[in-house]
């Protein structure tokens, strides 16, 4: 009866090997077909496939050519961070005192307002945190006031990125003290004809200032433009141009722990908290907490993989330089961290890749299909780190960077993936979910990809093979 039982059991095992291989045929026939039929001209592509469920490669093209991985790079940080700092890892911006609080609620003593590179940082909650001062009965600060920015070094770049990105806002000047994410909204509003437009900055404050030369209904004064001086480091918001509709646009500030002070400074005027004496110091140890925001490494991480968010994906990435240096961490020390991660997770050595940044927006980051797929497949194994990062990517047809592709049927949240876009490169790599209910892990990068439509299509047209 046994040996029946295991007769039937072998048969089924051999039944089901063999309905995998003809499946795993049908989809390398079809993706052949794909990259002969559909890749565009002048491009190229590497890629690769893996069948998590049955732990094995299905398919395999140039899979270990390097390519620029994009934001595809905020995935191999990602995975670092979930598996080096944990899921229950914090970003703690804290204000601590070396005084006491008298009863004339003055507060005798120096205080230390500490950066620890929180990414999502916001006024609300800067002002959440004066206001937990202001609760513990200080009207009075009688001694100076210090910005503590000692947690990194003064580098806020990483190495490779673009020069004329400086004012865009998806290119902060990174720093241990930030808020809103190290930019400035602006909006030009038309008045009536013949007037300066109405200018409004979000966050409104002090720091910024503007040089509004715009009038509206002028046509002979050319199109709007609101920009600022930045090859000369200035911050002064330059509007000027013919007015006719309302105007928005997003500049990154020079000085991002500048205005962050600048702002921290005027909250605690108006929450009624007097001081006049302020300045740049590292917090001495010892010191009594006032007040704390924490900031959980999830929340940080949906943000840089759903919206692609660079500054949270540094952020992560000099955190984990944290684990090599406490003070001064330098973007070289989060790179050694990483690569050494690379190195005894998935076993790959310098010689197969490059890493200059946490983000992808370097142009010296060169990575593998092969390297992505296997840092997929790691946080794969682990289920309660592999469901924060599924959740955290990109929904085929629902949400993030993927909300407007691959919404038809056999598509449709089916795919939860990372893109990734520089001119010459567009990148796409995470999970897909076959209709027999086996798990995918994929990388597509396409190189050459000047239009970013054509390689996107290729790329959408290869998921949905492994989604039918």
């Amino acid at each position: 009866m046994k040996l029946t039982r295991l007769f039937i059991s072998l048969l089924l095992l051999i039944f089901s090997c063999n309905i995998y291989a003809v499946k795993n045929k049908v989809i390398s026939d079809k993706i052949d077909s794909i990259i002969l039929n559909q890749l565009p001209a002048g491009t190229d592509v590497a890629l690769m496939v893996y069948d998590l469920t049955n732990d094995t490669c299905i398919y395999a093209y140039r899979d270990a050519v390097l390519s620029r991985p994009a934001s595809v790079m905020k995935v191999i940080t990602s995975t670092a961070a979930l598996s080096c700092l944990g899921a229950d890892y914090n970003f703690e911006t804290t204000i601590r005192t070396t005084g006491t609080i008298g009863t004339d609620s003055v507060l005798n003593g120096d205080v230390y307002i500490v950066g620890d590179i929180d990414p999502l940082f916001m006024e609300q909650d800067m002002k959440k945190m004066i206001a937990d001062m202001k609760a513990k009965g200080i009207n009075r600060i009688d001694g100076t006031v210090y910005a503590d920015i000692s947690v990194m070094d003064s580098v806020y770049w990483g190495s490779g990125w673009s020069w004329d990105d400086t004012p865009a806002s998806f290119q902060p000047y990174i720093s241990p003290l930030m808020v809103h994410g190290g930019y400035v909204g602006i909006s030009v509003a038309p008045t009536r004809n013949g007037q300066p437009p109405k200018v409004s900055i979000y966050p409104q404050n002090n720091f910024i200032k503007v040089e509004n030369t715009a009038i509206t209904g002028n046509s002979k004064l050319g199109p709007l433009t609101i920009r600022r001086d930045w090859l000369h480091n200035d911050n002064t918001i330059i509007v000027s141009g013919n007015s006719v509709r309302t105007q928005a646009t997003d500049l990154s500030i020079v000085g991002s722990a500048d205005f962050f002070f600048s702002l921290f400074k005027e909250y605690l005027a108006s929450a009624g908290i007097c001081a006049t004496s302020f300045g740049w110091a590292e917090c001495p140890a010892g010191t009594d907490l006032l007040a704390k925001k924490s900031r959980p490494l999830t929340e940080v991480i949906n943000e840089a993989l759903k919206e692609s968010n660079n500054l949270c994906a540094e952020a992560m990435f000099l955190h984990l330089g944290k684990l090599n240096t406490r003070k001064g961490v330098t973007f070289k020390d989060a790179i050694k961290y990483e690569e050494n991660f690379l190195k005894r997770i998935i076993g790959v050595n310098k010689i197969s890749y490059n890493i200059a940044d946490g983000s992808g927006l370097s142009m010296y980051d060169y990575v593998s299909p092969s390297t992505i797929v296997g840092m997929l497949a790691h946080i794969y194994r682990d289920e309660s780190l592999f469901n924060i990062m599924y959740k955290a990517l990109p929904v085929s047809g629902v949400d993030g960077t993927l909300r407007g592709r691959m919404g038809s049927k056999n598509t449709f949240k089916k795919v939860h993936a990372k893109t990734g876009t520089l001119t010459g490169s567009c990148t796409l790599a995470g999970y897909a979910k076959g209709i027999d209910g086996r798990d995918f892990a994929f990388c597509i990068m396409n190189e050459g990809a000047i239009s970013m439509a054509p390689s996107r299509k290729v790329q959408d047209a290869i998921c949905t093979v492994l989604c039918e």
